[in-house]
């Protein structure tokens, strides 16, 4: 009925004798029941042989006026739907579609970060409200049978109430913040050229350190339906810089960060609407005395017929040395020269600490799970066990490489030395220096809205090798790539060969 009512994607233009047809099938059922009441109401004039009370004659007839009122509405709102998917038709043929939405026209794009508090503190109390009766009404009971495996499920209200402080200071950062706009500097970004703007802060930022500018292009897919309905979100491209924190500022009471970034051309283009489809992320972060800053604008990047030429980079004289970041983001990895001008990379374990101890609670959760699953193993079908059991697994080397996987790199001019340890369990290769054509930084897995990049090596044979991963910054994992092509002397790192 909503399909048939609300047609999202007409295949053509309305056909006004549908919709007469239509409005009158489902007018139909109300205009008989109103004739029904008005025969009620007048039966002892006409048809006294009927014997209905004048009440429900009456709550008839209103209910039938009601339902007429209420088709009236949705054909009004059907109209003003159609209308719109018109308009949107008509600009879509135009060639721009960035006009479908008003900010994106204007070139003036509001944060979401009200949203997102509202949507924060739902899905919190939400969680709470369901893991708080579990826990205070079925954990004392399942406890009193001598199930004691029911404890996993203590970690329920502990994650509840980390999303509450959470909450907490995401409002208090909305307090402090309030909502950001970006200006665009041309509209829209084009894949090929550049993204340029200001974002515009209302409060006068001093970060600790220095303002962190990140750029995403984000696919998001929905898959399933109703209670097995699952949004994921995979990031296609990705690139960041920091700016210091001196920017020269025209307001005491206000803040205007520059922003510039060199855009792809093989990328595909922004999704107008919301939902599933190619989102663009423009993010900025700050560390602050108090609540920290943070900011997040779905940007307009679309294919023109003519690419704009790229401009120099108004941003370059502001932007952090690459020392100050690695400082800043308090960087693990040692990069020390050799005497035979080779250069030794160190990369210690447990070296992004936030990805692993996130990946370690999703693993003591999915443990938990096998565990009941096996606690009652004659109860539920063997695959379960089995299929959990396999996925935990996988769980299990992910975590356990972020906590212990040391890798040292040793490049010279004549071979390139990877060396992985595991808690004193060692693993070494080899590769000659002229048997590799290029070392570069290649996105790798990804966590939240970030993306890690791992160090590839690709030999003349068409081999591929992995001499570091999860490396949590672009720029310091380009850097990487650079300086062991440059101890190798051997080769350009252009990009992967291919």
């Amino acid at each position: 009925m909503k399909n048939w009512i609300f047609k999202d994607e007409p295949s053509s233009p309305p056909d006004p004798k549908a919709a007469r047809a239509r409005a009158m099938l489902l007018s139909l059922p109300f205009a008989i029941v109103g004739i029904l009441a008005l025969v009620f109401l007048l039966h002892d004039e006409v048809l006294s042989g009927f014997a209905m009370k004048k009440q429900m004659a009456m709550g008839l007839l209103s209910a039938a006026i009601v339902c007429g009122g209420l088709v009236a509405l949705i054909f009004g709102i059907s109209a003003k739907k159609e209308a719109r998917k018109i308009s949107a038709t008509e600009i879509d043929d135009a060639g721009k579609p960035w006009l479908r939405r008003k900010d994106w026209a204007a070139g003036r794009i509001v944060s979401g970060t009200h949203k997102s508090v509202l949507l924060i503190w739902i899905f919190t109390l939400f969680w709470n409200a369901v893991s708080a009766p579990v826990v205070l009404i079925g954990l004392p009971a399942e406890l009193h049978k001598g199930n004691h495996a029911i404890l996993i499920a203590l970690l329920f209200p502990i994650v509840g109430i980390g999303m509450i402080f959470f909450a907490l200071s995401t409002t208090l950062a909305w307090r402090r913040f309030g909502q950001s706009i970006f200006e665009m500097a041309t509209i829209p970004a084009a894949l090929g050229g550049t993204l340029e703007g200001e974002i515009q802060v209302k409060t006068r930022l001093l970060p600790q350190l220095g303002l962190h500018l990140r750029l995403s292009c984000i696919r998001q897919t929905t898959t399933g339906s109703g209670k097995d309905r699952h949004t994921t979100e995979r990031i296609l491209w990705q690139d960041e810089k920091w700016l210091r924190p001196d920017l020269p500022q025209t307001d005491l009471n206000a803040t205007g960060i520059p922003i510039y970034f060199k855009l792809p051309v093989d990328q595909p283009e922004s999704t107008a609407s919301s939902g599933d489809g190619i989102h663009w992320k423009l993010e900025v972060a700050a560390t602050l005395r108090g609540p920290d800053f943070h900011a997040a604008f779905d940007v307009p990047v679309f294919k023109l017929a003519e690419t704009p030429g790229i401009s120099d980079d108004p941003t370059a004289r502001y932007q952090m040395p690459l020392d100050e970041v690695r400082q800043q983001i308090h960087s693990k990895i040692q990069v020390n020269d050799l005497p035979d001008g080779g250069k030794e990379f160190i990369f210690p374990a447990a070296r992004n600490p936030g990805a692993a101890a996130g990946l370690t609670v999703i693993w003591v959760i999915w443990t938990g799970i096998v565990v009941a699953l096996a606690w009652h193993w004659n109860q539920v079908p063997a695959i379960f066990p089995l299929l959990f059991g396999a996925f935990d697994l996988l769980i299990t080397v992910f975590a356990f490489n972020l906590w212990f996987l040391r890798t040292r790199a040793v490049v010279t001019p004549d071979q390139v030395t990877v060396q992985k340890s595991w808690l004193g369990v060692k693993m070494e290769h080899k590769l000659a220096a002229s048997d590799i054509t290029n070392i570069s930084a290649q996105q790798g897995m990804t966590a939240g809205h970030s993306a890690y990049y791992d160090l590839k090596v690709w030999t003349r044979d068409g081999r591929e090798f992995t001499a570091a991963k999860n490396l949590g910054v672009k720029p310091e994992a380009d850097w990487l790539a650079q300086q062991m092509t440059v101890a190798s002397k051997q080769f350009a790192a252009t990009g992967p060969n291919t």
